[in-house]
């Protein structure tokens, strides 16, 4: 702040004060002091420590002093605690990393892992801790993000164990849960058994006559990542209840991206086949989603010709036209879990993995075998 520095003169021929003179003598800079707990508390006649509990634990200060305190801060500009300097003292941030291995824009368009960081984000709230995104990166920045973050514990989404910013959270030795992909040395696991998921879902098929089955996967071209390992269990999985029947045919397909562009284009290429499949199962709903607009459009209709069957079940499976047969791993409910037991984690408690329900919800897009598709 710059302060200008005058003095005024008053003097008249006789010397009393009449004309009035003022001579500006300088100017210089004064350095204004940020207010603190101890500014606040002397403005406030209240101890230092009354101010502290009024920020970090209200419910001890009495509701008219509180009040006091607060307008006395609003006043001075004080906003509270310099949270750096709290969590160097205590040792905590009251922030918990989320690990992604895919782009960060893929948290917010990828209807599954949305279901997931709501439920992460829904129980981090209730204990009042924040959630950190953290992408990984590719060349020689790969795990920097991971290895320097501010962070009290981490999250690990859909990432393998030969990801480099995997290697450096297990290095720091924090806390950590992984998500969505193989177990890594350490580090407790919430998810589901996709592979016995996804037969679930052929058996449904299967006893609904059909045999000639089209599989849409995602992924192939990225072998290292989690992602594709958890894609290729429900190919897996699937695949293996029709590999019991001799009469089965499965053909399986990868699409690009796990879009519904992506799902129609690749339902399209197995509508082409002679004779075409009767049923189609996609590896996620949004995959499925695609399918569908993919039959509409060749006005094949569903599910008299044409059975399909997703994975997940967000919720535009339920709106969908027809409603999406397909598996909900109750996704949000997961999200919980993870961020519960990290919690448990950092705090010292041991955490245990709690029974998720999971279960195939049969809904309108799935039917008998048509004969006239079958002939």
């Amino acid at each position: 702040m710059i302060v200008t520095i005058q003095q005024a003169y008053r003097h008249g021929a006789d010397g009393s004060p009449a004309a009035a003179a003022t001579i500006v003598l300088g100017t210089v800079a004064v350095v204004e002091r940020r207010p603190t707990l101890d500014t606040v508390a002397q403005a406030c006649g209240v101890s230092r420590m009354t101010v502290s509990n009024v920020f970090n634990r209200p419910d001890q200060v009495a509701a008219e002093t509180r009040e006091r305190v607060l307008r006395a801060a609003q006043a001075l500009g004080y906003i509270g605690p310099n949270p750096t300097g709290r969590s160097l003292r205590h040792g905590r941030t009251q922030t918990i990393g989320v690990l992604l291995t895919e782009r960060l824009p893929y948290a917010f368009t990828d209807p599954g892992l949305l279901q997931f960081l709501q439920g992460v984000a829904t129980e981090l709230a209730t204990w009042g801790h924040a959630l950190l995104l953290l992408p990984t990166q590719e060349g020689p920045e790969a795990g920097s993000v991971a290895g320097t973050a501010l962070v009290d514990g981490f999250l690990i989404v859909l990432a393998g164990a030969s990801d480099p910013a995997v290697t450096q959270v297990l290095r720091r030795g924090l806390p950590a849960v992984s998500w969505g992909q193989p177990r890594l040395p350490g580090v407790p696991r919430i998810g589901i058994d996709n592979t016995r998921a996804a037969a679930e879902v052929a058996r449904h098929l299967h006893d609904l006559g059909h045999r000639r089955v089209g599989v849409i996967s995602f992924g192939a071209g990225r072998q290292l990542r989690a992602v594709h390992q958890t894609m290729r269990q429900r190919v897996t999985g699937f695949s293996a209840v029709f590999a019991a029947d001799p009469q089965a045919v499965v053909q399986v397909v990868h699409a690009t991206a796990n879009t519904r562009s992506a799902g129609s284009e690749a339902a399209r290429d197995l509508l082409a086949a002679e004779p075409r499949p009767t049923a189609i199962f996609a590896v996620t709903d949004v995959l499925a989603l695609g399918a569908l607009d993919e039959a509409m459009r060749q006005r094949i209709a569903v599910p008299a010709e044409l059975s399909v069957a997703g994975f997940d079940d967000i919720p535009e499976a339920a709106r969908a036209v027809p409603p999406l047969t397909t598996f909900s791993q109750a996704l949000a409910e997961q999200g919980r879990a993870a961020a519960r037991m990290l919690l448990d984690r950092i705090a010292g408690r041991a955490g245990s993995v709690p029974a998720l329900e999971t279960r195939l919800v049969v809904r309108g897009s799935t039917a008998p075998a048509s004969v006239l598709v079958e002939a």
